[in-house]
């Protein structure tokens, strides 16, 4: 692969010559909680709109936040410092993103089960 180039990107992308590939995996307990708290997601059709509950540890729903889609939702939840862990962001997106299809898509979200596409 030395020298070899992949195009369409802003700017070509040079593939390094000891380019390791890596196999990926996931062991639910490699899983431990923010300290900051935990996040609550639904769909919510009468708004239109992704809804999240934000609760801290101690298991008080504090602020609740609407957005239409996933971006401006994780974006509005970093500013105000909710979430402290980089798996949690990336669990946090992908629940987002979930929910976001099946609002747009009219399927039956729940979280942290596979959205079933019909």
């Amino acid at each position: 692969m030395k020298d070899k180039k992949i195009e369409g990107y802003f700017e070509d992308i040079s593939v390094s010559e000891n380019l390791e590939d890596i196999q990926a995996t996931y062991s639910p307990k490699e899983f431990s909680n923010d300290p900051k708290g935990y996040f609550l997601i639904k769909v919510n059709r009468e708004e239109n709109a992704i809804e999240v509950g934000y609760c801290t540890p101690d298991n008080v729903l504090r602020k609740r936040i609407l957005g239409k889609t996933p971006l401006e939702i994780i974006y509005t939840i970093m500013r105000l410092n909710l979430i402290s862990k980089f798996e949690h962001a990336a669990d946090l997106g992908s629940e987002l993103q979930k929910a976001y299809l099946a609002l747009n898509n009219n399927l039956e979200y729940i979280q942290d089960q596979d959205l079933k596409l019909n």
